[in-house]
């Protein structure tokens, strides 16, 4: 092989690496990497333990939210203010608000379908019907989550 084409097929290798390294990874992709380091993009935290500073926080956190209202209607408002968020294309500050109103009031089915909601955003079919059976478990005739988890089952038939 002659320098020429020594040389060019260097560049064209070096240029198709680059080229693969630079790629926009998918959104999800990054969520899934964001998450290993923030717990508020996991349903429940992930169920991480926390550290005594995020405790306080949480521990301030429902004291300011249930100043004016019950937690129950406090965690209602935060679940409407993450679907808000959610149908902005936000599913992160989504999260964030899904896992507030959970801190809130946990036996709230709603912020199931908030958390289903969020993987349903990224077609993570089988987290989300996880999440929307976990509501059920808590209100097996909630219209909102059976509706979505119908719809969840309709796009897995047409798949496979």
């Amino acid at each position: 092989m002659n320098r020429g084409i020594k040389l060019l097929s260097l560049n064209l290798f070096l240029m198709l690496s680059l080229l693969s390294c630079t790629q926009k990874k998918d959104g999800y992709t990054v969520w899934k990497e964001q998450s290993k380091t923030n717990i508020r993009l996991l349903p429940e935290y992930g169920h991480a333990a926390k550290t005594k500073q995020q405790l306080e926080a949480d521990s301030s956190f429902i004291k300011t939210a249930t100043q004016k209202e019950s937690p129950e209607k406090a965690s209602e408002a935060l679940v409407q203010l993450g679907f808000k968020y959610l149908n902005e294309g936000d599913p992160q500050t989504a999260m964030y608000r899904f896992n507030q109103a959970w801190l809130l009031n946990p036996k709230n089915p709603e912020i199931y379908w908030g958390f289903g909601s969020v993987y349903f955003s990224f077609k993570d079919y089988k987290n989300a019907v996880m999440q929307y059976n976990e509501g059920l478990s808590l209100d097996p005739k909630n219209k909102g989550i059976l509706k979505d988890k119908a719809l969840v089952a309709q796009l897995l038939r047409k798949k496979n």
